[in-house]
């Protein structure tokens, strides 16, 4: 008896000395994590086993910088649970912020609280140009959380882990142990706490993230047809141009652009129901990514049909008013590699925005999207061209959310102004405006940076002193959960997302990492944590 339970000691032992094992550094920086999801390697090289995964933020201790063999330059982590190797281009050190009193004074005039002011200190010691305007909603935080979770307006995919699915009333089957799933069977609703982090605007004061506050407004010139054809770059919209100049983003040696690495998880914002309402609140499904065939946004960077699509994003932009890049970003998500029957032609008819793009009875949401492209009327319709679509499903977002006053892509998707509070949303994937404004973010150039662009950054009231923390257990829902976010909400800020599936386009779940074409490890936005 003695023996074994000594045996059991050891092994306990050499368990936690595992987890918690920290390497010992010459030099020793602190940092944080670049990108959603990055993987942490046993060893300095992409085939090593890996660790686990870290989300954006997350702080670490760095030692000096090694090559491997490739070229590659890898930098030694400890972070708490354990240690590793991340690529280099996913560490961002902190930066120097010295006291600028004119932009301490505006942050007051603008009433920004505490809470939010260090991450808007460091984005203007990287970027002093930059404008923040603090949108005050005069809502309860509460308030907005209970709107945003009441009905379907805020899903997840159904292979997330259980502390980001709900367990509310009509949500999940306790009878069978089951999500109930919406839009189709692989969304279900999204758990209070994850809805809470992901509508925290102090969760995404970064340089990447920060872009779901970007005012939509258009600017000819600051928003290029260099800079859209290098957002378009290696996409299936690459009109060939190498876009060089003026702003462009030429994709080299610039570490925000993170898109197409094997150490990050690839997060688009393929997600289901995008939907409007009107006025009385009555929704209106309007367009959902179950249309979509794939959801990567890579291809192998060929346009077999010839089509200027950079020519007909910037006509569409400047007869919209809307910013060329946000629309180009808006198209991506929806289409992926561009495979989908909304845009093939078959039928005659195309839906780039897959707007009206929902499953309807009989109709799947392919054949509802075409169905509402081949309508007469407003926005250019029928969509019997590429430019009719994209110019008129321009126009549609410009009359139906710019008009409203949903002018960023977090307003989109939390819709916090106006009279039709917590409706009128764009997105059901409660993590899409956060991942499309870091797809934004990569559309611009450190020089497009440099310029003085506008951010409006919401603000509640009464919100909690410290950040909404991202859920991270996966612990099976007991009784006691009923009503409220299962699992663990722990806000450690990094975890394994070690059953966290992912979805295609199309509807279809799949295992816990996909490939795109290129090779590419990912795993799809709603399907997995990132930070």
């Amino acid at each position: 008896m003695r023996r074994t339970s000594w045996r059991r000691f050891i092994s306990l032992g050499l368990i936690l000395s595992s987890v918690f094992a920290t390497q010992a550094f010459a030099t020793e920086k602190d940092a944080v994590i670049k990108g959603s999801m990055v993987n942490v390697r046993a060893e300095a090289n992409k085939n090593s086993k890996k660790v686990t995964n870290l989300y954006s933020n997350t702080a670490v201790k760095v030692g000096d910088p090694v090559q491997n063999s490739s070229g590659e330059s890898w930098y030694p982590v400890n972070f708490q649970g354990g240690s590793g190797y991340i690529r280099s281009d996913f560490v961002k050190f902190p930066v120097q912020y010295q006291r600028d009193e004119a932009f301490e004074n505006a942050l007051n005039q603008q009433g920004f609280p505490e809470a939010y002011k260090d991450g808007l200190r460091a984005l203007h010691a990287e970027f002093p140009n930059w404008q923040f305007k603090a949108l005050h909603t005069n809502l309860d935080w509460q308030r907005v959380l209970d709107g945003e979770m009441e009905g379907t307006g805020s899903l997840v995919d159904k292979n997330a882990i259980s502390s980001w699915k709900s367990t509310d009333q009509g949500k999940y089957d306790w009878n069978t142990g089951t999500w109930v799933g919406f839009d189709g069977p692989t969304w279900v609703g999204a758990s209070r706490q994850l809805t809470a982090y992901y509508m925290d605007p102090r969760n995404f004061l970064d340089e990447s993230y920060i872009f779901q506050f970007l005012l939509h407004s258009y600017n000819p010139e600051e928003q290029t047809r260099d800079g859209l054809a290098a957002m378009l770059m290696g996409s299936f919209m690459d009109s060939g141009s190498q876009g060089s100049g003026n702003g462009g983003n030429s994709g080299s040696g610039d570490a925000s652009s993170t898109q197409n690495s094997t150490e990050t998880v690839v997060i688009s914002n393929d997600g289901p129901g995008a939907n409007i309402s009107n006025a009385e609140g009555t929704v209106i499904p309007s367009g959902t990514t179950a249309a979509s065939a794939d959801n990567s946004n890579t291809s192998n960077g060929t346009n077999a049909g010839g089509v200027d699509y950079v020519s007909i994003i910037m006509k569409a932009a400047e007869q919209s008013k809307q910013n060329p890049y946000v629309l180009a970003s808006m198209i991506l998500q929806e289409q992926g590699k561009g495979t989908s029957g909304s845009i093939s032609g078959s039928s005659g008819h195309y839906n780039y925005f897959n707007i009206g793009a929902y499953q309807d009875g009989k109709m799947g949401a392919i054949e509802r999207g075409i169905w509402y492209a081949k309508q007469s009327g407003s926005y250019m319709r029928p969509w019997n061209t590429r430019e009719k679509s994209i110019v008129g499903g321009a126009q549609f977002f410009a009359e139906n959310y710019m008009n409203a006053g949903q002018n960023t892509l977090y307003l989109k998707k939390w819709n916090v102004q106006g009279s039709n509070l917590f409706k009128h949303q764009y997105m059901t994937n409660v993590q899409g405006a956060a991942e499309e404004g870091a797809k934004l973010s990569s559309a611009y150039s450190k020089d497009m940076k440099n310029k003085a662009l506008v951010f409006s950054i919401p603000v509640y009231k009464d919100m909690p002193g410290q950040k909404e923390p991202i859920p991270t257990g996966d612990e099976k829902p007991t009784r006691k959960d009923s009503g409220s976010s299962s699992g663990n909400t722990s806000g450690s800020g990094n975890g394994a997302a070690n059953n966290a599936g992912n979805t295609s386009a199309n509807g279809n779940s799949s295992s816990t990492a996909g490939k795109t074409e290129s090779g590419v490890e990912v795993v799809e936005i709603g399907k997995s944590p990132l930070g």
